[in-house]
């Protein structure tokens, strides 16, 4: 298919080819390659060869690496070559005496990326955008009449845990790290005036809310001090407190307060008929899956004279579970079932359908199939059967339809890591929910996995979650109205694709819910086996955890950007004190944290004073923390701490 000419594009992440030291001991020569995702885009990148340019990783920016391209792109066999030049931008960073040696043959390294003029916002554009809560840049920014974009960064500045190792670099520079370890061991200090000495750099940051657009920033003519070549800023990803900016200066004169240019550019956005196609692909999906299952349970397998009993490959024996299990499965290539007919002639041929084991499935696969359908999804032993037989299968999706053989709808903490596994692996994971009659897939924000209708995975994506926590006890009206009222100015502020997840009880959890579907905004629950509050389901996504994972599921809030306490119990006490925790040890940004109905908090706000004034608890925090009535203060105090427009 055509690539489009038009709109805004990035590669996959170019690696390095060769690595050669340079006479001069400043530097290190690179080789950079880049492979197409498929014949057409290499059609593209041959062909807008001259208009594509390259960001560096933002990794390697922020831990003083510099890398300039010194030769054109060139075509070599399937792939696009460059030379370039490194430097480390600033001699105090901690790894100064080895930075040179971090470098590898194969190293992720960054990207090329076509912006074309047309998708250029103006300044009106621009203008509207933010207006219109679509954009969300600093409240610091002015805006020419090109434009272009100056803002100032925060007054902040970043240093390097000296304490860092330089294992812990390589795993920086190799991918294996990335910025959300950089996120929790740098040290942040705060200046009331920014500085840039000769010949030295500064990480900084600014605020700033991508959702429907990407942001190029200018590296400049040095005036203001010198941008590193990580100059693109992504949709989605580009979201909070903490976007960094790392500058340098190459002169013999300091810079003072540096002032940064951007530009504006349209993310693609997709087709209405992309959305209608994945909506397509679940219903015939779902359609084959029905058919099967209900094939599976009036023709259950047994074993019988042509069928080998279930022979574990691997030795290993786990307490109470085991592989040769009855599960259920059949292997299918979902491609060849086009409606129920087909499926019936074939199980009526077969006299059965499917395999009493995984095992027996697994032994029995056919060549071409591409598809795991399971009725339990699989435990550790077959988790572990499967993964061995992996090489000799074309596997890409699994279904199932029940979590657990012994808690039903909520999975084990350790599904959720099996779950990991498949997804790390790139097989999709789909759930055959009866509950909900409907086909869920398993999809992973923010390194969390959540299930949701296919089609509406970009939308979650590009949603802004709060996380809504309160008590699954009955309202009064006067909190019921008040939490109305700040959900209504909340989706006002943030604009479009909000959502809002709860722990999927009634009381506050319920209201919250409510609210979002009457908005339009997408509805998502971490369910908990728990006999005192069965999970009101419906919700858009959702995971399940059983009563044994309380704080584990905790970790799954952290999906949400933003976190409301509303009047609640000793629950909802527990989850505010490991939200705070995460707060002071930067699992979460430094984001503002809402209690909702002053009256009711006020005892934990004079608790948390007196631990800050005790030194049991940062300063800072206050900063962040709002005990209000009022859904319009709430508004302003989101703006003045998010620093955003």
């Amino acid at each position: 298919m055509a690539m489009n000419n038009d709109q805004f594009w990035t590669s996959l992440d170019g690696q390095v080819l060769t690595v050669r030291p340079n006479l001069s001991e400043h530097t290190v020569s690179l080789t950079i390659a880049f492979w197409p995702r498929n014949p057409a885009e290499f059609d593209f990148m041959k062909e807008h060869l001259d208009d594509l340019h390259f960001t560096e990783r933002s990794t390697l920016a922020r831990i003083g690496l510099e890398i300039m391209r010194a030769t054109p792109l060139t075509v070599d066999g399937n792939r696009l070559v460059f030379d370039a030049e490194t430097f480390l931008f600033d001699h105090s960073f901690p790894n100064a005496p080895y930075w040179k040696k971090l470098f590898r043959s194969g190293m992720p390294i960054g990207r090329l990326f076509y912006a074309p003029e047309s998708q250029k916002l103006s300044s009106t554009e621009i203008w509207d955008a933010i207006s219109n809560n679509a954009l969300k840049l600093p409240n610091t920014i002015s805006i020419d009449r090109n434009g272009s974009v100056f803002l100032t960064s925060h007054p902040v500045r970043y240093t390097l845990n000296p304490k860092l190792q330089r294992a812990d670099f390589e795993a920086l520079v190799s991918g294996n790290a990335g910025r959300a370890y950089l996120d929790k061991v740098q040290v942040r200090n705060e200046t009331p005036i920014l500085t840039v000495e000769p010949r030295s750099g500064i990480l900084t940051s600014c605020s700033m809310y991508l959702k429907e657009h990407y942001v190029l920033l200018n590296r400049g003519v040095g005036n203001f001090g010198i941008h590193t070549s990580a100059v693109l800023l992504d949709p989605i990803k580009t979201f909070g407190t903490n976007i960094m900016l790392e500058i340098y200066n190459p002169g013999d004169q300091p810079v003072v307060n540096p002032v940064v240019s951007v530009e504006v550019f349209r993310a693609p956005t997709p087709a209405d008929t992309d959305v209608k196609n994945l909506a397509k692909k679940r219903a015939r999906l779902l359609s084959t899956a029905t058919d099967i299952y209900g094939a599976l349970d009036e023709t259950p397998p047994k074993d019988n004279g042509s069928v080998e009993p279930p022979k574990p490959r691997t030795r290993v024996t786990f307490k109470g579970q085991n592989a040769t299990q009855d599960n259920t499965s059949v292997f299918i290539n979902a491609g060849q079932f086009t409606d129920a007919a087909t499926l019936r002639d074939k199980i009526n041929a077969a006299g059965a359908c499917g395999y009493r084991t995984l095992i027996q499935a697994l032994d029995a696969a056919p060549e071409d199939a591409d598809t795991l359908l399971v009725d339990t999804f699989p435990n550790l032993p077959e988790h572990i059967e499967l993964l061995a037989r992996l090489p000799n299968l074309k596997l890409r999706r699994i279904i199932f339809r029940k979590p657990s053989r012994t808690h039903g709808f909520f999975l084990s903490y350790n599904a959720h890591g099996r779950l990991e596994n498949y997804h790390d692996i790139g097989i999709d994971v789909y759930w055959h929910n009866a509950q909900l009659n409907d086909l869920y897939l398993h999809t992973y924000k923010k390194n969390h996995g959540f299930f949701i209708r296919e089609e509406l995975g970009r939308k979650f994506q590009e949603s802004t979650i709060l996380a809504m926590y309160g008590s699954a006890v009955g309202l009064d009206q006067t909190d019921t109205d008040r939490i109305s009222s700040l959900m209504d100015k909340l989706t006002g502020f943030i604009g479009t694709n909000v959502g809002v997840l709860t722990g999927g009880g009634g009381g506050v959890m319920r209201l919250a819910t409510e609210q979002a579907r009457m908005k339009g905004a997408l509805t998502g629950a971490c369910f908990l086996e728990l006999e005192a509050q069965p999970p009101e389901i419906g919700v858009d996504f959702f995971n399940t955890f059983q009563e044994t994972s309380r704080h584990y599921r905790q970790k799954w809030f952290e999906v949400a950007d933003f976190c409301i306490f509303n009047v609640g119990g000793v629950g909802t006490l527990e989850e505010i004190g490991i939200e705070m925790c995460n707060l002071k040890l930067g699992i979460r940004p430094r984001i503002p944290y809402i209690f909702y109905n002053a009256q009711f908090w006020t005892s934990l706000r004079d608790q948390v004073e007196e631990m800050v004034s005790s030194k049991r608890a940062p300063a800072w925090m206050l900063d962040y923390i709002l005990f209000s009535n009022d859904p319009d203060e709430v508004v302003d105090f989101y703006k003045k701490t998010l620093r955003v427009l």
